[in-house]
């Protein structure tokens, strides 16, 4: 049933991406042409092992966060048998659905994958499985990216490359603090601290639209403070959201809603509220954002602010959860099942990563290429955005123990979007808490057993 369904969404959408087309809309970038005045060295990773003459084949990469147009230049020079298309798609809510379009129409041959959403493209077969190019290449996984590995895998197998991780601290505006009187966070702040300081900011700055605090609508936002602590399995293997953490994490999320501490679920959702617009616009006094929020504080014609931004770590669940705090997610790049060059888009995706390091920290992003790691790179991440490196270097900070509110065990992309549907009407306020646990229990043991 699941492959019938499976065949029945590609008609679909593939129908939905040929109705586009008939309209005109084109990706917004335009092509990059390949330079055909040079060989491909032999002795980097990502480079074309292949010295025969061929006509070049053209690959398609599409992305939110594309590097400067150089990189994919000097990759075309050193692989003149491979031609890349670049395409910008934006970094909105509907992007996953766009790019699912794409990888099923075949339009499409390297694909970032974020948030956690790649697992469920691994469940669907949508990725191609790279086990043998990774071998066929000699990429060490582990030496190479570390626990950012998991994060591309299923099972056993590998669907995916790490290739930058958004890594979560507390931003705090320090205007808005000092004016509230409220002390910046610090290293050993917990839950507790967090909402105090909260609540005094918002009554602070009621008048003036100003919440203390901003949670996201995204799946398992609401579990970032919890998944310190919690676990989403039982010792058996099954569900486990009724863990007290889990439903304490749930209820916390709605307090701070109905005491007014942040904008509500609801407004968020009618509004189309963002948090990098709210925050650096100055409507709250802190926020737990990724390091992509780095990457949006240096586009300020976008959005420009005027005030000094702290960084601090994610506060501790309670004074039993010892050391920095800090949340993280990881996304991956992966060569859809559609792709029909498969080895020249896996050759690319090597050369972004082992070589290009900086370019995806000068994007604003944390790169996954662990042996890049250095004070230089950090200075590029952090250029143009108003942090000073030492701030930055908690985005890098090994020490850091780093959590992840993502589902990363057997069927977790399924539980996770089973949560994310259940929630919704518990922050709504449309569903009691208990009904909405025992539906979570029920769906997600169904598919485990």
């Amino acid at each position: 049933m699941k492959r019938v369904l499976s065949i029945l969404l590609t008609v679909v959408m593939t129908l939905s991406l040929l109705s586009a087309c008939g309209d005109g809309q084109k990706p917004s970038q335009t092509p990059t042409q390949t330079p055909a005045d040079s060989q491909p060295s032999q002795s980097d990773p990502g480079q074309s092992t292949d010295k025969t003459a061929a006509e070049p084949v053209t690959i398609r990469y599409y992305d939110w966060d594309m590097v400067d147009s150089a990189i994919i230049d000097a990759f075309m020079k050193d692989n003149p048998d491979i031609v890349v298309e670049t395409y910008d798609i934006s970094a909105n809510s509907d992007r996953t659905t766009q790019l699912d379009i794409l990888a099923m129409s075949g339009e499409v041959d390297v694909m970032p994958l974020a948030d956690g959403d790649q697992f469920t493209r691994f469940e669907q077969g949508m990725m191609a499985n790279l086990d043998e190019l990774i071998a066929q290449y000699g990429l060490d996984m582990e030496a190479s990216f570390g626990d950012y590995a998991a994060w591309a895998k299923m099972g056993e197998s590998y669907y995916g490359i790490p290739y930058r991780t958004t890594k979560n601290a507390l931003y705090y505006n320090k205007e808005i603090f000092d004016k509230a009187g409220v002390d910046y966070p610090t290293d050993q702040w917990t839950l507790d601290d967090y909402t105090d300081a909260a609540a005094k900011i918002s009554a602070w700055g009621k008048n003036d639209g100003i919440f203390g605090t901003y949670s996201h609508t995204y799946a398992n936002e609401w579990a970032v403070i919890s998944a310190q602590a919690g676990d989403w399995y039982t010792a058996d293997g099954l569900c486990n959201i009724k863990d007290s953490v889990w439903a304490d994490g749930l209820k916390r999320r709605v307090d701070l809603d109905s005491q007014g501490l942040q904008m509500s679920y609801s407004e968020i959702k009618a509004s189309g509220t963002v948090i990098n617009s709210s925050f650096l616009g100055g409507k709250e006094g802190m926020v737990m954002a990724g390091s992509w929020l780095v990457r949006d504080m240096k586009k300020t014609d976008k959005f420009p602010f005027d005030f000094e931004v702290g960084i601090a770590p994610i506060p501790r669940l309670d004074s039993s959860v010892e050391g920095r705090r800090g949340n993280f997610s990881v996304s991956v790049l992966g060569v859809p099942e559609t792709c029909k060059n498969k080895e020249a888009a896996f050759r690319f995706i090597l050369y972004l990563e082992t070589q290009n390091a900086a370019a995806i920290a000068a994007t604003g992003n944390v790169p996954c290429y662990i042996p890049a790691y250095g004070d230089e790179l950090i200075e590029t991440f952090v250029a143009g955005s108003s942090l000073t490196a030492e701030q930055a270097e908690f985005f890098f900070d090994t020490s850091v123990i780093w959590t992840t509110n993502k589902i990363l065990g057997p069927q977790g992309a399924s539980y996770m979007s089973i949560i994310k549907e259940e929630v919704e009407p518990y922050f709504f306020g449309e569903a009691e808490l208990d009904a909405v646990l025992d539906n979570i229990e029920n769906r997600v043991n169904e598919i485990l057993r």
